[in-house]
C-alpha cells in the first residue's frame, strides 16, 4: 500500500506539470483524447512487475471522447530514473533530460469515436543496477494536425530534451495504434499512468555444512613410497600405525647411569684415600 501511495504521488506531481496547456493548445479546439491503460478487478490500475536489466510490454492506450473522428494522433511518452524507453520505433522521436527519458511518436490512422486503441508492441526496460523502486509510465496524447502545427514530432522531441540534446529516431519497425478492449472510466484525462515496479528476485539462503569432515587418507599412486606415519598408535604398536617402538626404556636407561656415576665417584676417593695413607 506505501508503494502504491509513493506512485501516485509521484504520478500527481507529474500530471500537475504535463496537464498545463500550451498557449497553442489553449487557443485551438482540439479533440478530446482519453489516456487509457488496464485495471485489475478493483478498478486500480495495473502496476508492472519489472527485474533488473529486464524489457517488458505494458498498456497504453487511447480513446476519442470527441464528437468526431480524429485523423491521427500524436503520444507524448515519459519514463523516470531507472526506467528506460528503448530506442526501437521509427515513428518515434526520443529524448532524454536529465533522470527523464522520452518520446513523441505519431500515428496516421483515424480514431473513430469511443474507440479504445493501444500502443503496439509498446515497452519498457529497467536498468541493470536498478534500485528499489515504484514509478510511472506517463504519456499525454495530442492530435496529429496541432502537432504538425508546431513542428512535428522532431521540434517537439526537440525541445522537450535537455539542453544540446539532439532528438533520435528508433532502428526497429513502427509503433502501431491497434484495437485493443480497454476499461474506460467515468471521467478520463489526456494525461495517463501506467505504473511499474521492480521486483527484486528472493535470494537463495546460502548452505552451511552441518559438520566438519575430517581428512581422509591419501590414496597413495601406483609407484609412490608413502611416508611413515610420524606418531605411533597409543598402544605402542598394532596394523597400520608405522614402524612399532622397540629397545630399553629411556627412563631406566637414564637411572642406571647415574648410580654408575655414583658408584664412580665414590670409588676415585676411596681409592685416592688409600694411596695416601700407604705413602
Amino acid at each position: 500500500m506505501k508503494t502504491i501511495l509513493h506512485a501516485l504521488g509521484a504520478a500527481l506531481v507529474t500530471a500537475g506539470v504535463l496537464a498545463i496547456p500550451s498557449a497553442a493548445q489553449a487557443a485551438e479546439d482540439v479533440p478530446l483524447f482519453g489516456a487509457l491503460t488496464e485495471r485489475d478487478k478493483n478498478n486500480n490500475s495495473v502496476v508492472y512487475p519489472i527485474q533488473r536489466g529486464e524489457t517488458i510490454p505494458v498498456v497504453l492506450g487511447v480513446t476519442n471522447r470527441g464528437t468526431a473522428p480524429s485523423a491521427g494522433v500524436v503520444v507524448n511518452i515519459r519514463v523516470f530514473n531507472d526506467l528506460n524507453l528503448p530506442r526501437t520505433f521509427t515513428n518515434c522521436r526520443y529524448y532524454t533530460d536529465s533522470n527523464l527519458d522520452g518520446a513523441y511518436c505519431e500515428f496516421d490512422r483515424e480514431l473513430p469515436v469511443g474507440g479504445t486503441y493501444a500502443l503496439s508492441p509498446f515497452q519498457v526496460s529497467a536498468e541493470p543496477k536498478a534500485e528499489d523502486f515504484t514509478s510511472s509510465v506517463v504519456f499525454q496524447w495530442f492530435p496529429k494536425d496541432w502537432a504538425d502545427k508546431q513542428g512535428g514530432i522532431e521540434k517537439l522531441a526537440g525541445n522537450a530534451g535537455g539542453p544540446g540534446g539532439t532528438p533520435e529516431a528508433g532502428s526497429g519497425g513502427e509503433l502501431t495504434l491497434q484495437p485493443q478492449e480497454l476499461p474506460v472510466p467515468e471521467q478520463t484525462q489526456r494525461v495517463g499512468f501506467a505504473y511499474v515496479a521492480l521486483k527484486t528476485p528472493p535470494t537463495s539462503p546460502t548452505a552451511t555444512p552441518t559438520s566438519t569432515p575430517t581428512s581422509a587418507p591419501t590414496a597413495t599412486p601406483t609407484g609412490t613410497v608413502a611416508a611413515p606415519a610420524t606418531t605411533p598408535p597409543a598402544d605402542g604398536g598394532g596394523e597400520g600405525g608405522g614402524l612399532p617402538v622397540t629397545g630399553l626404556n629411556i627412563a631406566a636407561v637414564a637411572g642406571a647411569g647415574v648410580l654408575l656415576l655414583l658408584a664412580g665417584v665414590l670409588a676415585f676417593l676411596f681409592t685416592r684415600r688409600r694411596n695416601k695413607f700407604t705413602a
